[in-house]
């Protein structure tokens, strides 16, 4: 009994000195603890590419949209400024500069032809746009599981294999972008995955080359009806102006016309921009950033952030 005692007594001993320790062992932990680390290291920053953001933004298509739209509006008043100008000349003055300037009649005829050309092309290719992504839902079950920012990337590859306006040199850099992208996340036949898509986006591809082959050499030849017309009323009309509007509520009309189109623009882009700015936001409270550039130049060890900010608008 009284050894059982005594073993009690030590062990009570032991645990005494035990906690006495831990108590030591804790104040001078405390006295000596490091600074916090957030608080000497500085201010974080980061870059990213807006112009790539933005491209790669839901709504880009509906801007660039009416970015070509807002350009051809302004090719066809710069035609129409020239075809009302000489218009206005006097018939020697007309005669004599009849040919130089009918030089730059075509010449702007060709920037509207452009612009036109360049409207329907968007067109095409938003259709083959959506035309694959029904196709790639279709094929999803075959296809790798991916995250938000590599499916972004991987739209955005097949978006643009299906573009008309490609190089076989970039269609090729894309494609093996597409398939590296999909073996990255196990995509055991990624190859023969892509392969099937383009076959199947082909016939769409060639009938949407035809239609634009098409429509550009309709657009030309009222073009060139018009140019011819043009001429002819440069050599034959003589009588000074030629029922032309007054210059100045001409000019306010086209003015604004061209400015509500601007402003439609400047409107989409902001909506664009204010997105950005709040996933962005996002990006720098998830990942404690203080600050994240457009134009970063400095140095140090800024990390891009550009595919963090744009899976988060996917």
């Amino acid at each position: 009994m009284s050894m059982d005692k005594n073993k009690r007594n030590v062990a009570a001993g032991g645990a005494i000195v035990l906690l006495v320790l831990c108590l030591l062992a804790g104040i001078y932990a405390w006295k000596h603890k490091a600074p916090d680390e957030s608080a000497t290291q500085g201010p974080v920053y980061a870059y990213a590419d807006t112009e790539h953001i933005m491209m790669s933004h839901p709504d880009y298509a509906v801007y660039h949209r009416l970015e070509l739209e807002y350009n051809a509006m302004v090719a066809q008043y710069q035609f129409e400024q020239w075809h009302y100008t000489q218009q206005a000349g006097k018939d020697g003055q007309v005669l004599q500069k009849a040919q130089s300037m009918s030089l730059m009649g075509a010449a702007a005829a060709e920037e509207e032809l452009k612009a036109k050309a360049a409207l329907k092309e968007a067109d095409l290719n938003s259709a083959l746009q959506q035309k694959y992504e029904s196709l790639l839902k279709e094929k999803e079950q075959r296809l790798p599981s991916l995250n938000d920012a590599d499916r972004l990337k991987a739209v955005n590859l097949q978006l643009q294999l299906n573009t008309l306006a490609m190089t076989k040199e970039q269609r090729e850099t894309a494609r093996n972008e597409l398939i590296a992208l999909l073996r990255k996340n196990g995509g055991t036949d990624s190859a023969r995955a892509v392969a099937e898509a383009e076959a199947e986006m082909a016939p769409y591809k060639e009938k949407a080359k035809k239609e634009l082959q098409d429509y550009v050499e309709a657009q030309r030849a009222e073009l060139q009806s018009r140019q011819d017309t043009n001429d002819n009323l440069l050599k034959t009309q003589l009588a000074g102006l030629q029922n032309t509007p007054d210059p100045a509520i001409w000019n306010d009309e086209w003015k604004s016309k061209l400015d509500a189109k601007k402003q439609e623009m400047d409107d989409e882009k902001a909506k664009i921009m204010d997105d950005i700015r709040h996933c962005a936001a996002r990006v720098a409270q998830e990942q404690g950033i203080d600050m994240i550039f457009s134009d970063y130049v400095g140095i140090g060890t800024a990390e891009d952030v550009t595919d963090d900010i744009i899976a988060k608008l996917a």
